[in-house]
């Protein structure tokens, strides 16, 4: 079996309990919610949550390395009469790349009052301890390599541009 396949598997297996579903893809696998499996669909909406995040876990087996690129899409809508007047809202956002989400999620109360949640922060860890479990090392998702190439673009042209302008200014005199 392929060490992208024993991932998947593994991660798959330590979030059965959890509302996350596991998709297999060219290159790795994607844990997000399962917004397909009923008995989760309740618990996201009795908290209220509008966002879905999404972990692409991505493995180069050759090189021994995977990546987790987070992607949280937010869709939120609003229609009816506000006052006399009738309104129709919708907005959406999405982030990509390394993001925080500290959100808590309340699944309910277990035999003795304690409180069962879990946080998909919580969840990206044990992604992130599993790859390692099986021996791969954590490296950047292609998003975050994206922005810091963008990043030393911009510092580039920057240092570029100054030197220019001094040039120009020293012959100008």
């Amino acid at each position: 079996m392929h060490t992208t396949e024993r991932f998947a598997g593994l991660v798959e297996a330590e979030l059965a309990d959890k509302p996350f579903a596991v998709v297999r893809v060219p290159g790795g696998f994607d844990v997000g919610f399962a917004l397909a499996d009923a008995r989760w669909v309740s618990i996201l909406a009795v908290n209220d949550v509008r966002d879905s995040i999404t972990y692409n876990v991505r493995v180069n087996e050759r090189a021994g390395k995977f990546s987790i690129n987070d992607t949280l899409r937010r869709i939120s809508w609003s229609a009816g009469v506000f006052g006399m007047v009738p309104r129709l809202g919708f907005s959406m956002s999405y982030q990509s790349g390394r993001v925080k989400y500290g959100r808590v999620i309340q699944l309910g109360v277990a035999p003795g009052g304690f409180e069962v949640a879990f946080s998909p922060e919580e969840e990206r860890a044990r992604i992130r301890a599993i790859g390692q479990e099986l021996g791969l090392k954590p490296g950047l998702s292609r998003s975050v390599l994206i922005g810091l190439w963008t990043a030393g673009g911009v510092i580039g042209l920057c240092i570029l541009g100054a030197a220019i302008a001094l040039i120009i200014q020293a012959f100008l005199g």
